[in-house]
């Protein structure tokens, strides 16, 4: 539709037009029934799983799409004609890439063969199309990809460029793939190869290290990897360091699911309240950018509450319970409900809990919690918000602007 805003005062060729897309065809194929489309346009609605032709609603004895040559040929030189009209001409599109051309380029990584080129080929055949991508993915090169991984036998302090170039090119080509819309398998790592992913993550250039954190992150969401991360120095340290690239929101994404895989086991929590994440985390909420990002931040809190050196750190940064407290009624439902859990946790069993409870109440806790009520958030919000508005009553029935007993019977019994 985009094309056609721009050709909306040039006549353009009713069959030059995709009938799914409406659009000028860049890559015209034609179906069993004689129907052509957009090759991105039928490819789509094949993998969705349709059976039949668009335009006809025939049933497809074939799914096979054969390349109109001639209308191809036909759209480039319309498109030549009207270039003063500003029409450019459509690209000769490329063939896609065949099953048995990525078998081949994957059996040559696995045995050593022009390795260098074949990463380079694999990289340059997902960035031509989404088919591309998600055949390499579904042929396992994501493994094969992982298996290159290794440092170098030589001094990693100061490794050769060459590697660490292709080290970074191959960490690049796995995040690239990995973005394919396919259910991702579930792929390895030795410890050599996490080793080297680590290194990256730690001593690699903004873009080498947030490419280190999607993959390590996606491995250790399907491994038991995850509880030796605490022994590697470094790595939740660089994680924590990220989260504090606010101008590149892609580090900070990355950031975040890494540490809220990672934060599963107990020990993984210590090591990230120790590498002052509780801090990263608190702070970075005020100015949260996305939904995701900020639910994916609160989740991590949440984790980090379920412990006492995340409980202590978190009731002792100054800004942790205004922030939280000023989340609710903003925020998503998800959003709120952790940040609920989070002023439960701390309320109930922090050390300091009384503490706690007294500040919830002086910066206007108590009230936004009794509206909370009559929203429509999740029974687990409601449940912990009534638990934690009885441990606040008492602190609040003593203050100063206290409507006092008679106005909270009209909001309902807690």
């Amino acid at each position: 539709m985009v094309l056609l805003m721009r050709l909306q005062s040039i006549q353009v060729p009713s069959f030059f037009l995709c009938p799914i897309s409406l659009d000028l065809m860049k890559d015209p194929v034609t179906l069993c029934t004689g129907m052509t489309y957009d090759r991105s346009s039928i490819e789509k609605w094949l993998d969705e799983g349709n059976l039949t032709c668009p335009a006809t609603n025939q049933l497809l004895g074939s799914t096979v799409v054969t390349p109109n040559h001639t209308l191809r040929r036909l759209i480039q030189d319309w498109c030549v004609l009207n270039q003063s009209n500003g029409v450019e001409r459509i690209p000769t599109p490329k063939l896609p890439a065949r099953p048995e051309e990525v078998k081949a380029m994957l059996e040559d990584l696995k045995y050593g063969i022009n390795v260098h080129e074949t990463v380079r080929r694999l990289r340059s055949l997902s960035r031509e199309s989404d088919k591309n991508k998600r055949l390499v993915v579904e042929s396992g090169a994501v493994q094969e990809l992982v298996s290159l991984l290794v440092l170098p036998e030589n001094d990693c302090q100061s490794p050769k460029r060459d590697w660490v170039e292709f080290m970074e090119e191959i960490l690049a080509t796995i995040v690239l793939i990995s973005s394919a819309d396919v259910t991702p398998s579930s792929y390895t790592a030795s410890s050599r190869q996490m080793a080297c992913i680590c290194w990256f993550l730690k001593n690699g250039q903004i873009e080498a290290k947030v490419n280190a954190a999607v993959v390590l992150e996606s491995i250790t969401s399907s491994s038991d990897l995850k509880g030796s991360i605490a022994d590697l120095e470094g790595v939740i340290e660089t994680l924590v360091q990220l989260l504090k690239e606010k101008y590149y929101l892609k580090a900070v994404k990355a950031s975040l699911r890494c540490l809220l895989t990672l934060c599963a086991t107990r020990r993984n929590r210590i090591r990230t309240v120790e590498a002052g994440g509780v801090a990263a985390l608190v702070e970075f909420l005020p100015g949260a950018e996305t939904r995701g990002t900020l639910e994916r931040a609160l989740r991590i809190l949440e984790l980090l509450a379920s412990c006492a050196e995340g409980r202590e750190a978190i009731s002792g940064h100054a800004l942790a319970i205004p922030v939280l407290l000023k989340l609710i009624l903003r925020a998503s439902v998800t959003s709120i409900e952790h940040a609920v859990v989070v002023l439960y946790m701390l309320s109930e069993y922090s050390v300091n809990a009384s503490d706690v409870r007294k500040e919830i109440v002086q910066v206007g806790g108590f009230p936004r919690l009794l509206l909370l009520l009559q929203t429509e958030c999740t029974q687990r919000t409601k449940g912990k918000a009534i638990k934690l508005l009885k441990k606040l009553r008492p602190i609040w029935n003593e203050c100063p602007c206290s409507p006092g007993e008679r106005a909270l019977s009209s909001v309902g019994s807690i």
